[in-house]
């Protein structure tokens, strides 16, 4: 029988996302417990970033668990720890947990890790790697996790409570040097790149600049892939506000779809570093309202001004949305 290889997932892994959150609804529907809820978009992104373990036998999926940072990276969780049936009882998931922990530990090695799980398996081994059973007001306050709670069936428990304990046991690690797994050198060196403070250039002031050279290159390939994609499959919302966009009809140069470091931005302006978003329902959801702040964060860091519309902002309020554009653009162009 061919062996099961544990490894940290990148984008080549995204074909099984829709497999892995296949599997961790059928576990959650058997046990009857609650569960987190994550969409094909999340799991994706974590991949790209090296926040995710992924279990193969030859191409076959084994399982799968994912890695987030809370409270500017003071907590971490290693979350979402499924195993395939056909692979249940065979260890798979102590290795998963162990490699999940290890990447942890490596990428923040300070940082509080913890767990709320309600699986016994998982309690066995969360105690085995050192973490200890602890109340809920040890864990982090970053309210940006307790809404991925949200999705759960149990949330109720945790409202009536105060978000003092619900169904899930809170277990938490304080930092040792034991690594119970190795990272391999090639993940090690990706991370640091991920992580690089240095990164691409974000277009210059001589002029806007083509999007492989705001890209970060390790996923370029991938990203200008959906970057054509949407640009193929506009939303309504889009549509009309490219009507007004393009052409410098507001008297600057956007483009759509165009990728800035790891983000592909619904349009941009990168002379000014303008980045306009029109967020659809689906951004009101908990894993992707975390998402979207990672992702404003970043880029303001990195000197972008981002603008958020709804959908319906566009659709219903369009010149609200164009002067509310307008208004930033004379701003920048002001200070520049």
């Amino acid at each position: 029988m061919e062996e099961i290889q544990v490894v940290v997932a990148d984008a080549s892994h995204e074909k099984y996302v829709d497999t892995i959150l296949q599997t961790i609804a059928d576990a959650a529907k058997v046990r009857g417990t609650g569960i987190a809820k994550r969409t094909h978009e999340y799991l994706t992104t974590k991949m790209r970033e090296a926040k995710a373990v992924i279990a193969l036998q030859g191409e076959r999926f084994a399982g799968f668990s994912y890695i987030e940072t809370w409270g500017n990276k003071q907590y971490v969780t290693t979350s979402g720890l499924i195993v395939h049936p056909d692979f249940r009882g065979m260890g798979v998931a102590k290795k998963i947990k162990d490699m999940t922990f290890t990447l942890a530990r490596t990428r923040w090695p300070h940082a509080k890790i913890f767990s709320l799980t309600s699986g016994a398996a998982v309690m066995t081994m969360n105690t085995q790697l050192g973490y200890q059973p602890v109340t809920f007001a040890d864990l982090t306050d970053d309210e940006a996790f307790w809404r991925g709670c949200e999705g759960c069936v149990n949330v109720d428990v945790l409202h009536r409570t105060g978000r003092k304990y619900c169904i899930c046991t809170a277990m938490l690690y304080d930092p040792t040097e034991h690594l119970p797994a190795k990272i391999p050198d090639e993940v090690i060196e990706r991370i640091k790149k991920l992580e690089s403070p240095s990164r691409p250039p974000l277009g210059g002031e001589s002029g806007p600049r083509k999007d492989f050279q705001t890209a970060d290159p390790l996923l370029y390939t991938k990203l200008r892939e959906f970057a054509a994609e949407n640009r193929k499959n506009q939303t309504e919302a889009e549509s009309v506000l490219w009507r007004f966009l393009q052409r410098k009809q507001l008297g600057a140069t956007f483009r759509r779809q165009h990728i800035i470091g790891d983000f592909i931005a619904d349009f941009s302006c990168i002379p000014l570093k303008l980045v306009v978003e029109v967020d659809g329902k689906y951004h009101q959801l908990p894993e992707k309202m975390v998402s979207d702040e990672e992702r404003t964060s970043w880029l303001e860091s990195n000197g972008f001004t981002v603008l958020r519309f709804t959908n319906e902002q566009v659709l219903q309020d369009t010149n609200y949305t164009i002067n509310k554009i307008k208004d930033t653009i004379w701003t920048l162009q002001a200070k520049q």
